[in-house]
């Protein structure tokens, strides 16, 4: 067991980490599907991603969204809006829908977002069966609809799908930062031989929660279960950027842990007796 590990016992179940210190306020039910089938059952509401989930194999970019983001700059600037500030027009045909003003403005900046996602991505290694997320258009903030309330609800919808290609981008960066890539990822996207981009964007896009992978961006992280890691790959790059990740044990009947049954993939974050022990004690004042 490393002596950085983090031990937290939380309603009889087990977690440690490497890259944390505390557990997420919510611990999301564990898919009662085996994750290797990755099958993705949850709602439209894009909330659920927003906040810490359990391990897709096909979702590596998950832990990677920024949690609690602030949206400003002249890049994400646009996207800083509530329920209460956004505004809707009505369209030809007695339907709301997102103000032009504003949806142009998303409309360029998913445009530049995807852009940037297949020039970083171009030419990586991926796990296999990794599915990209949906563009922020799919979610409908371009849409008409039967009354303002819905249309801005659909619209913060989308706002937050924005977070998802960030965090896909983000992912990208941070594989090639992590195999050592020749090139920097600024310059793919300023030296483009066909469409170069400005390179005070590009700058910003470092400044913002896309480029910067320092711990003064917080991340959603992720949660994975001891009897199976889809990221064997992955893991090592997570624990090297600091992305934090939980792992949860089941306690067999004398209050340890079964290590045989655990994936041999996370055998480093099985905690030791005296740390569960320690973990169960309680604190004293």
């Amino acid at each position: 067991m490393s002596n950085n590990l983090c031990v937290v016992l939380r309603d009889e179940q087990v977690y440690t980490s490497l890259t944390a210190h505390s557990l997420p306020d919510v611990i999301p039910f564990e898919p009662v599907w085996d994750p290797r089938d990755d099958v993705d059952c949850s709602p439209e509401d894009s909330k659920r991603p927003l906040s810490t989930c359990w391990a897709y194999s096909a979702r590596p970019w998950f832990p990677l969204i920024p949690r609690n983001p602030t949206f400003d700059g002249p890049i994400f600037g646009c996207l800083n809006h509530s329920r209460f500030s956004l505004l809707t027009e009505v369209d030809s045909n007695g339907k709301y829908i997102l103000h032009r003003d504003i949806r142009e403005a998303w409309v360029a900046l998913e445009q530049k977002l995807l852009w940037c996602l297949e020039r970083l991505g171009a030419g990586l290694l991926v796990p296999w069966g990794t599915k990209l997320p949906r563009p922020p258009t799919s979610f409908g903030y371009q849409r008409s609809h039967a009354d303002a309330n819905l249309a801005k609800k659909v619209a913060i919808r989308s706002r937050d799908a924005f977070l998802l290609i960030a965090a896909t981008c983000s992912w990208h960066i941070m594989t090639r930062r992590y195999h050592g890539s020749s090139r920097s990822w600024t310059s793919i996207l300023t030296d483009d031989p066909n469409y170069p981009i400005p390179a005070e964007w590009v700058l910003e896009l470092s400044r913002s929660f896309v480029g910067d992978l320092t711990t003064s961006v917080p991340r959603t992280g992720v949660l994975v279960s001891s009897k199976y890691c889809p990221w064997e790959g992955q893991l090592p790059m997570f624990e090297k950027f600091s992305i934090p990740v939980w792992v949860r044990f089941p306690r067999n009947a004398s209050g340890g842990i079964d290590a045989s049954a655990v994936d041999f993939t996370l055998r480093h974050y099985i905690p030791s007796q005296v740390a569960i022990t320690r973990a169960t004690e309680p604190i004293q004042w």
